[in-house]
């Protein structure tokens, strides 16, 4: 994918949740998905330090909380009313051991100028990497969260699994649609064939946000690529119990 398109996808990114971010949060209140039990399980010894990547409203911090976790939180994310509704939600739950920072991880190829250099117990990318363009900034992502593990941390991700599912298939967006929003049409012939467009929920006049389904394939590439020991491969909630694959890898 050429850097011009790339930046096309994460600008329809940011517009869908700067025009949704209010419902957005009302729509993710804090009950837990049910995957996240199995990331407590796998956790090093407490008390640990907690990089929620794209933590959105911090749904994924007050589960940590109310699992009973011992943790300081650093809260990551590119929405400024997203990272807002997570301080009120964090803040008066962890007072001083939480943090928050706006700042826009996906601006450029390189991800770990905007991530703080420090070491985490525990690095998180919950429904983040549906959002990220390209299997090269996806990959360019993983390596940043990598080199912020301290020895024997865990990185916990999720890819979320919505292709092939009537749910989703009916707020399928067509391209043409968002030629005005990015002044200028994409270019189809840079997309993978699973860079979709999907309206959040059912109105159809609603603008629509950019979304991939990582494959299989893709993966299996990571923990080599990572230098990472795989703790846990597994898929998890929805109705099914399949809407998310998760994958967690720690560091020797």
């Amino acid at each position: 994918m050429d850097e011009r398109t790339r930046r096309q996808l994460h600008t329809l990114t940011l517009a869908f949740y700067r025009a949704h971010a209010d419902a957005f949060d009302a729509s993710r209140v804090d009950l837990p998905w049910p995957g996240w039990e199995r990331v407590v399980h796998a956790l090093p010894p407490e008390p640990i330090r907690v990089l929620d990547i794209g933590c959105g409203n911090g749904r994924f911090g007050r589960f940590l909380h109310d699992a009973g976790v011992d943790f300081d939180y650093l809260g990551t994310d590119a929405n400024e009313a997203l990272l807002a509704a997570a301080r009120k939600r964090l803040a008066p739950l962890l007072g001083n051991r939480s943090d928050f920072l706006l700042q826009d991880f996906l601006a450029t190829n390189e991800p770990g100028e905007a991530l703080p250099d420090e070491s985490f117990s525990l690095v998180a990318l919950m429904g983040v990497l549906h959002h990220v363009p390209s299997s090269e900034a996806r990959l360019a992502l993983l390596r940043a969260a990598r080199a912020r593990l301290a020895p024997g941390g865990v990185l916990a991700l999720t890819a979320w699994q919505f292709a092939g599912r009537d749910r989703f298939e009916r707020r399928l967006v067509d391209w043409s649609k968002v030629g005005d929003v990015l002044g200028g049409r994409i270019d189809r012939e840079q997309l993978d064939r699973s860079d979709v467009l999907l309206r959040f929920g059912d109105d159809p006049d609603a603008p629509p946000r950019y979304c991939h389904q990582v494959s299989d394939g893709e993966f299996e590439t990571w923990p080599d690529a990572l230098s990472l020991r795989p703790v846990a491969d597994f898929r998890a909630d929805g109705a099914q119990g399949d809407l998310n694959r998760y994958w967690l890898m720690e560091r020797i």
